[in-house]
């Protein structure tokens, strides 16, 4: 199971690209990840995922299996977010089946790097929380968007373009402004990328006008919402910690 990153094929790792192109089969969601990923790949067999089931792509990867082929899963971002794995890993684990998890670039990093910005930041936040607003998926009542809000640290909605409404009813009841700044990262490191500047308010006028209902990360809070100008104390002269001394003079 391979994180396939964010669009861009030179985002892959290095181990990434080298499980893809030696590979005999390619089983990828067609929706999500780019042909050019695999582009230079020597697989023969290559399976588009978005009309099947989970259960008929355990059976197609196992079919592939034993008939001791090397199988690469294809998943968009990194594997371990919204990438539905579990149901995978129990099914080669009841059948003894040898498996590998690699890494990919997340879109939330992606997004990131895109608006030339720090997620964490001195005085905004120190943390990152990755969530979604349930539409029929199921809901957590500890995990309600309105209730993580209340941190105002930085906060990556992934899953829910198309609940724009929602999102900015739940960050308001959790202490937002209207007017505070959000971000909307549409197709992250793709050709047709669009980094999208807009208020709380503004999430379902801005999403509705670019004609965007998937493939688009929400961002607000911590230093996407709230700018600073404190500086980080890891390079401070002042700041000593095993490798460096302060460089104050006594």
């Amino acid at each position: 199971m391979v994180g396939a990153g964010p669009g861009d094929p030179e985002l892959l790792t290095v181990k990434a690209k080298k499980i893809i192109d030696s590979t005999d089969v390619i089983i990828y969601a067609d929706s999500l990840v780019s042909p050019e990923t695999f582009s230079e790949s020597r697989a023969k067999e290559i399976v588009k995922t978005s009309t099947l089931n989970i259960e008929e792509i355990n059976m197609l990867v196992k079919k592939y299996y034993d008939e001791g082929l090397d199988i690469t899963r294809l998943h968009s971002g990194d594997p371990s977010i919204y990438g539905a794995i579990n149901d995978e890993i129990q099914f080669f684990n009841s059948n003894g089946m040898e498996y590998e998890i690699i890494p990919g670039i997340s879109s939330v990093f992606a997004a990131a790097a895109s608006m030339g910005m720090e997620l964490t930041s001195p005085g905004t936040t120190q943390s990152v929380i990755l969530t979604r607003v349930p539409r029929r998926t199921e809901h957590f009542e500890n995990e309600e968007l309105d209730i993580l809000a209340s941190h105002k640290t930085a906060l990556a909605i992934f899953l829910s373009a198309s609940n724009a409404r929602a999102v900015t009813e739940k960050l308001i009841k959790g202490g937002y402004k209207g007017d505070d700044r959000a971000v909307i990262a549409y197709r992250v490191s793709w050709p047709d990328q669009k980094i999208i500047e807009t208020t709380i308010n503004g999430l379902e006028h801005s999403l509705f006008e670019n004609r965007i209902n998937r493939q688009a990360l929400i961002m607000v809070g911590g230093n996407i919402s709230y700018n600073s100008d404190k500086k980080s104390y890891l390079y401070n002269p002042d700041f000593t910690h095993l490798f460096r001394k302060s460089s104050k003079k006594s």
